[in-house]
């Protein structure tokens, strides 16, 4: 026996060696005590050369300067960096005197790495990526590279980033992308420039005259053309300065070929940054000296309206007097397109149209232009793109992709305004923004400001909205985003009433989470108070969620203080991965995977508790996030409403083909272990059958 126990502490061994996991990566990016900081912003306006001094973490601007972050990546590792993707978050900021912006570096085979700068503004105002975008790979400190695959820097912005290929280990493959981003609003030194590009005149089969307006607003502007054959024109008449008067200005070209369209638009720069006019286009007329221009449509591509796996693209066409005019999207999953929608006859007036898609995947970024064609010619819009919506909340090579978030209820109702509340949950640190869409339909059709919540795994995330009509019904749902899609939570419901003498907390709330001791439980405990008079507990369990597993849940909640309160409720909300199976008190509601308990009075010293089962979606994937959230609202004596939240965060696990197999022939999903311990365990359990059967056989045998 005593020998059977030591090769069983030998396999123990080997097995214990053999399941230790090993995660190394073949690059590394900006870990070397030399490198500058991943994200770094700097005040182009009031340092036009940017020395190297004038970068930094934190920047101060007025209304109207224009900013550029630079962005800088170096592979210290000793492998090449594959696939190297660079994201920038926000795009457009809300109005604020405090702005911030982060910049994410990653690649297939290194860590990813972030940063983040500060914008101190002298007035409150918004800050919006302006189109520019400069790419110096290899060392350069000077001029511009194109980026690769046509990408422009609205790419930083989307699911994909921008993607610079691959880079080489050492300082010589060092490089930085900067991207600039204009704060709106009028300065004391003026407001940006105006540009607009007017109707092209005097064409010809070889030769055309741009037409453009520019308005320095106080400042020297200088203005010139870019045109070409393409949407992406290649071409630039010469720059003239035009002074800081508003003025028409006009470029003559010659050259051209006949029957052929150009696109062209115009540009103006002062000291404050460039600002681009529309892409207009013309028609070089036929050989003998007609005239045709002004028979070919007016088209222009518009954004698209984007919503899960479908999305509506939307343009402008002007038949321009014709009216044999027909219009048309093309679309695709590269700027190759190579699908269109359904071509319709638009008639001879001017108006926006647009056309549905439907079935597209999920975390896919796709692209489209607007079209339109008549007898003489077929017009190209710009072409665009949009990333459809994200389903699951899964880790992906390493890094997280969308965040995922919770509406919780409104509370502070009071008169014509009221608190929305949400919870956002991150991954892998990544950096998301926040914030509310509401209105009086489900359609909702308004916004709250978007403010960065930071990168913390769960962070709260509240606002407050005015104007509100008592007695109406108002819907809402917290929304997130970072740089690889968005979340949404819910849409919930309330009725605008109360007290105008009810208190009210007219400041944005940000707050960080308690953990508590509670296993797999974090509690929030913030409300109309600053501490929560309810305690409120979730336990769910393990930790990782195999799908088709049924779960129960134990929510338990106490009324801590020493008041009664009234108008108690609580909801308990699932994903939509973990659908509800039963629960031993309240009402369940399919539609948002909810459990609504109305509580009522909660003496003090009072407890409750209540079990929900849910069952685990067999879609679920691996490193899926899956939050399930308990809120709790009530009203105390003096008339206040306060809350308090409890949620668990697990982690999805996928069925593999070899236990599904498993459980079939033994007749039970639950027979074979769904964690590596276990499988651990099993096969130890098989090693000791294994010698005690060769044992017992030994002792039998009739040897020769």
């Amino acid at each position: 026996m005593k020998k059977i126990i030591k090769e069983i502490v030998g396999m123990i061994a080997v097995t214990a060696v053999f399941a230790v996991p090993m995660v190394s990566f073949a690059a590394a990016l900006n870990n070397d005590p030399l490198d500058f900081q991943t994200l770094r912003v700097g005040n182009y306006t009031k340092n036009p050369t940017l020395s190297s001094a004038s970068w930094s973490t934190t920047a101060n601007a007025d209304a109207g300067d224009t900013l550029n972050l630079a962005v800088y990546y170096h592979n210290t590792g000793p492998d090449t960096a594959t696939n190297v993707r660079i994201f920038v978050t926000p795009q457009t900021t809300g109005a604020g005197f405090v702005q911030s912006f982060t910049a994410t570096v990653v690649a297939d085979n290194a860590p990813m790495v972030s940063g983040t700068v500060f914008v101190n503004l002298s007035s409150s105002q918004s800050i919006s990526f302006n189109g520019n975008v400069v790419w110096r790979p290899n060392q350069t400190t000077s001029g511009s590279q194109a980026l690769p695959l046509g990408q422009t820097g609205y790419n930083a912005f989307t699911g994909q980033g921008i993607n610079i290929g691959s880079v080489a280990p050492g300082w010589s493959t060092q490089g930085n992308l900067m991207i600039a981003f204009q704060v709106f609003g009028t300065g004391t030194g003026g407001t940006q420039s105006l540009v607009t590009t007017n109707t092209a005149s005097n064409i010809t089969t070889n030769s055309a005259l741009l037409n453009g307006f520019v308005n320095g607003n106080g400042l020297s502007a200088t203005a010139w053309f870019e045109y070409g054959t393409t949407a992406s024109l290649g071409n630039t008449t010469p720059q003239n300065i035009y002074g800081t008067a508003p003025v028409n200005f006009v470029a003559t070209l010659s050259g051209l070929s006949a029957n052929t369209t150009y696109y062209y638009r115009a540009v103006a720069q002062t000291s404050q940054g460039i600002v681009y006019g529309n892409t207009l286009s013309f028609f070089t007329s036929y050989g003998g000296g007609g005239n045709y221009y002004n028979t070919l449509p007016l088209v222009s591509t518009r954004n698209a309206d984007t919503a899960g796996d479908f999305a509506v693209l939307n343009g402008f066409v002007d038949p321009n007097g014709t009216t044999d005019t027909s219009r048309w999207f093309e679309w695709g999953g590269s700027q190759n397109f190579g699908n269109e929608t359904q071509k319709l006859a638009q008639g001879y007036i001017a108006s926006n149209y647009s056309a549905t898609l439907t079935g597209l995947i999920p975390n896919t970024t796709y692209y489209y232009r607007a079209i339109a064609r008549n007898s003489q010619g077929t017009v190209y819009g710009n072409a665009m793109s949009f990333s459809s919506g994200y389903s699951n909340n899964v880790l992906t090579g390493g890094y997280s992709t969308a965040p995922s978030a919770t509406t919780l209820l409104a509370t502070e109702l009071a008169g014509s305004e009221a608190k929305l509340n949400g919870l956002v949950f991150t991954t892998a640190n990544q950096p998301s923004n926040a914030w509310f869409e509401w209105g009086t339909n489900t359609n909702l059709g308004n916004k709250t400001q978007t403010f960065n919540v930071g990168s913390l795994p769960s962070v709260r995330h509240s606002d407050i909205i005015s104007g509100l009509t008592v007695g109406t019904i108002y819907y809402y749902r917290v929304v997130a985003e970072n740089p690889y899609g968005k979340g949404y939570g819910t849409i919930m419901n309330f009725v605008a009433a109360g007290s105008a003498s009810a208190p009210v907390d007219n400041t944005v709330v940000i707050n960080i989470p308690k953990d508590t001791t509670t296993k797999n439980t974090t509690i929030i405990t913030t409300g109309g108070e600053t501490k929560s008079l309810v305690s409120l507990t979730i336990d769910g369990g393990a930790e990782i969620i195999v799908g088709g597993e049924q779960r129960g849940y134990r929510v338990t909640w106490k009324n801590e203080s020493t008041q009664n309160l009234k108008d108690v409720v609580l909801r308990v909300v699932f994903p939509s991965s973990m659908p509800i199976v039963s629960a031993d008190k309240g009402i369940i509601s399919k539609a948002d995977n909810a459990l609504n308990i109305e509580v009522g009075v909660l003496a003090k010293g009072d407890t409750g508790e209540v079990f929900v089962t849910a069952t685990a979606d067999r879609g679920i994937v691996k490193g899926q996030l899956i939050v399930v959230t308990a809120n709790m609202v009530y009203t105390n004596s003096a008339g206040a409403q306060g809350d308090a939240v409890a949620y668990v965060i697990q982690h999805g696990e996928q069925i593999e083909k070899s236990s599904v197999l498993g459980a079939s022939l033994f007749g039970s999903g639950a027979f074979l272990p769904t964690t590596l311990f276990g499988w651990i365990l099993l096969v130890l359990l098989l090693l000791v059958l294994v010698l005690l059967g060769n044992n017992i056989y030994g002792r039998f045998v009739v040897k020769g």
